[in-house]
């Protein structure tokens, strides 16, 4: 008969015997899965603009960069998914995926490539995604002129007169000044003592 101040204890001990998968398979297993885990969609570091004007004196350089796991690779496309290649000294696709155009003559102007709506692509195996719409326009350089028409106004009265400018400049022209045929300059912010004048820089 055991004494009432014996203590008894036990070791239990635990077997793996019950898993089949030898421990090499286990790990590689454990390790794709960690790849798995590790991937990563695309994501736009750098998204480009939804506009792009420029002269056909300057050029442009549209910029596109995104990260990802794997590294994503960068397309230009057209509105209609078509991919946009190289067009020889007007439109370029950089390895680092910026999309490049350069200075041009006027006689070179391509609506195709000069007018056009681009979209900017980052895929990888892990998916892919689109910018937004890129609005490319160039304008070609010229020579242009502006008209003020005429306006009447009884005294003590307002009048408003605009700047008339031609159409296909009217977008990238701003007014810094209007201009008398005494050679009087008004700028906006200047004091005119009592005449009353509130200049505007739209168009």
């Amino acid at each position: 008969m055991a004494s009432p101040h014996m203590q008894v204890s036990g070791v239990v001990e635990l077997s793996h015997k019950g898993n089949s998968k030898q421990p090499d398979v286990a790990l590689l297993e454990n390790r794709m899965a960690c790849a798995e885990d590790e991937s990563m969609g695309p994501v736009f570091v750098k998204e480009p603009p939804n506009r792009v004007d420029f002269s056909n004196g300057t050029g442009a350089v549209v910029e596109c960069q995104a990260r990802g796991n794997p590294q994503p690779d960068i397309i230009w496309v057209r509105a209609d998914g078509s991919a946009v290649g190289d067009v020889p000294g007007l439109r370029q696709v950089l390895p680092n995926g910026n999309l490049v155009f350069p200075p041009f003559r006027a006689e070179d102007y391509r609506q195709e490539v000069h007018a056009q709506v681009y979209s900017c692509l980052a895929r990888s195996p892990a998916g892919s995604v689109h910018s937004r719409d890129v609005n490319v326009r160039a304008v070609v350089a010229q020579y242009y002129d502006t008209d003020v028409n005429k306006e009447y106004a009884i005294r003590g009265n307002s009048a408003i007169l605009k700047c008339v400018v031609p159409s296909f400049v009217a977008d990238f022209v701003k007014v810094l000044s209007w201009h008398t045929d005494q050679g009087e300059e008004f700028v906006p912010g200047d004091d005119y003592g009592s005449t009353r004048i509130a200049l505007s820089d739209r168009i």
